[in-house]
């Protein structure tokens, strides 16, 4: 359940941090006055308070991530004490996720920063040693970053999505299945942390009392 709300907090912390970014975007691209056919090096002045923006609300949302995740791990491993053969590999894919997500924040916050720099120095068609580096750099930060996501997408099918899934088989909770499913689907993901939410809850209310 607790899992459920982080996810819930960290759903609605997305859409604001969008339309936060999106209202920076146009608000700084108003204040500079871009013409219809704008120049690289005016895009890059725009997007610049657009990626610094990223670059603290990834490490947020990913700390709010990595805080379900965890609490989710220890949901995993408590139930693995009486029912290990069902929860043994989901709660330890679940620390593959996790893995995969720190390697992903790690490397997209230099990786989002770089952008500005890198749009800018192309336009000025600059071939110095300093363009290759910072061009080497974003190469070894966006490879950093596909890392993580292939770790997070085996945790999160193996780790989160099995796991929960097998949550909804034991108590004989649809809701719980429904949620494990909604999270990969778009559009229907808006949902899955309520079900998650009102599916614990209700095969909360089939465990006997003292077990």
């Amino acid at each position: 359940m607790l899992f459920g709300i982080m996810q819930l907090v960290s759903l609605v912390a997305g859409w604001a941090a969008a339309l936060y970014l999106f209202g920076t975007v146009f608000a700084t691209s108003a204040a500079l006055n871009l013409p219809p056919n704008p120049t690289p090096d005016q895009v890059s002045a725009a997007l610049g308070p657009l990626f610094q923006s990223l670059s603290y609300i990834v490490p947020l949302a990913g700390l709010i991530q990595l805080v379900g995740l965890v609490i989710l791990t220890m949901a995993f491993r408590a139930m693995g004490k009486f029912d290990r053969p069902r929860f043994s590999t989901p709660s330890t894919l679940m620390i593959l996720m996790i893995i995969g997500l720190v390697i992903s924040v790690v490397g997209v916050v230099p990786l989002v920063n770089s952008v500005p720099n890198i749009i800018s120095q192309t336009a000025n068609g600059t071939a110095s040693s300093a363009y290759s580096s910072v061009f080497t750099s974003f190469i070894l930060e966006a490879l950093l970053v596909g890392l993580g996501g292939l770790l997070a997408l085996i945790g999160l099918i193996g780790g989160q999505i099995l796991g929960i899934w097998r949550v909804g088989s034991r108590y004989d909770e649809t809701l719980l299945k429904l949620g494990a499913v909604f999270v990969i689907i778009p559009l229907l993901n808006i949902v899955a942390p309520i079900l998650v939410i009102v599916g614990a809850n209700q095969a909360k209310g089939k465990v006997p009392r003292g077990q």
